[in-house]
């Protein structure tokens, strides 16, 4: 598959395609999602009280189903479907998505833990500070962090960026530079004097997800284990807001 292949001998108009490609697609990412969340809010707004965090949710369902009609009318429009590895999980990735689950959940947690040591101040995430209004958000967020938000920053990040990028310098190089870009999109999620920091951690957890993505050779895998690890922290902030831990 093309995936599987790096061009050695890529041209200057392999690399502008593959880096255009990139910025275009993370562009309209943006750019869609923004407006498909508008209009789901909007939606929202017609039938729930605006203050209602059901609200929000729909807001951001729709944002992510934007992602993922871009990412899938880029594959369509360039008719590059090999470019990602996709299929119906075997008993094998059910192995890696509980392993890629348990590696984010170490990384995330030791890091934490050494931050706490060295008294270095993450970012505040604008998620958490919305669902401290109203914790039940939070759970919202679970539902849709696991049905689209895991498969669709996948589709764009993973799949595409990461693709392009291994085909002109293959795994290790891939890894950095599309996790650099993964991270880049997180910017305004996270304010304060921490907020590179937490970039920093966005960063190294794509990186994570790249390296799962690349061992178990199933983007599948990587956008499950995506979505259950953003549910646990979803839920692990719904038990800290509500006093269940």
């Amino acid at each position: 598959m093309a995936h599987d292949s790096v061009r050695s001998s890529a041209s200057p108009a392999d690399h502008l395609q593959a880096y255009g490609g990139i910025i275009i697609v993370v562009a309209l990412a943006l750019i869609v999602g923004a407006t498909f969340g508008a209009v789901a809010s909007g939606i929202g707004r017609g039938f729930l009280a605006p203050s209602d965090p059901l609200v929000d949710a729909i807001a951001s369902a729709g944002q992510f189903i934007g992602f993922g009609v871009v990412g899938l009318a880029y594959l369509a429009a360039r008719d590059d479907w090999d470019i990602i590895r996709l299929e119906a999980p075997t008993k094998r990735d059910m192995l890696w998505i509980g392993g890629g689950l348990v590696a984010l959940l170490v990384v995330y947690l030791g890091a934490t833990a050494l931050m706490n040591l060295l008294d270095i101040q993450s970012g505040e995430s604008v998620l958490a500070q919305q669902g401290r209004e109203n914790p039940v958000y939070f759970l919202y967020l679970t539902v849709v962090t696991i049905f689209l938000v895991g498969p669709t920053e996948e589709l764009i990040f993973r799949g595409i960026a990461y693709g392009e990028l291994r085909r002109l310098w293959g795994p290790a190089p891939a890894v950095v530079l599309s996790s650099a870009v993964f991270a880049s999109i997180h910017l305004w999620s996270f304010s304060g004097e921490g907020m590179f920091i937490s970039l920093g951690m966005v960063f190294v957890l794509g990186s994570v997800l790249a390296i799962i993505y690349e061992q178990s050779g199933n983007l599948a895998v990587a956008a499950v284990a995506h979505g259950l690890f953003n549910a646990v922290q979803f839920l692990a902030s719904y038990a800290q807001s509500t006093g269940l831990l």
